[in-house]
């Protein structure tokens, strides 16, 4: 229940008043608090933009309020091109078809007993996909390129066991006595 909660908190899938039980409990159990926060820091560093992006850059220095006619010139032009850039690509470029679309997803499971865990499901055609350890305390994760729709997963542990994901409510059974999560990935 507290690797759920831990999940769950990082994810913003708790209400208020789960969110008050989250704080009260880091308050009163240091482990609990010192996990918290080092799978924080391990999302923020998820989060942060990848190498290679432009920064954004706001400058906050006085506008000159009448620009030349010069520069109006220049700005009329540098937006006439940039339009008619808009329209050739737009014009040249193939449509993506729906079903070309991915997004990505990021798989995080707490298995803190197990040496190894993968995952698989409909999204690659039952294949074993190995996950990667996050940190020191349990936690696997995988992060994949899913097409939009329903997919059945479960993770499979290094005895070859499978289990569902613990942090998915919506599940089924398979063909073979087990569960599966379904996860649905809507555009």
């Amino acid at each position: 229940m507290v690797e759920e909660l831990i999940s769950m908190y990082i994810d913003d899938e708790l209400d208020l008043n789960e969110k008050i039980l989250f704080v009260e409990k880091v308050h009163d159990n240091r482990r609990f608090k010192d996990e918290t926060v080092e799978l924080l820091w391990q999302e923020k560093q998820l989060r942060a933009p990848l190498p290679g992006r432009v920064p954004e850059v706001f400058f906050h220095g006085k506008r000159d309020p009448a620009p030349t006619a010069w520069r109006r010139c220049y700005a009329l032009a540098g937006g006439l091109a940039a339009t008619a850039l808009v329209v050739f690509m737009l014009w040249t470029t193939p449509q993506l078809r729906q079903g070309d679309q991915k997004f990505p997803h990021r798989f995080v499971v707490y298995l803190p007993d197990t040496a190894t865990a993968a995952i698989t499901g409909s999204f690659n055609g039952w294949q074993s996909l190995p996950m990667q350890k996050a940190g020191l305390e349990g936690y696997w994760e995988i992060l994949l390129d899913l097409p939009p729709g329903e997919h059945r997963y479960s993770f499979i542990l290094d005895d070859g066991r499978r289990v569902a994901d613990p942090t998915v409510q919506i599940r089924e059974k398979d063909d073979f006595g087990t569960e599966n999560s379904v996860l649905d990935v809507k555009i």
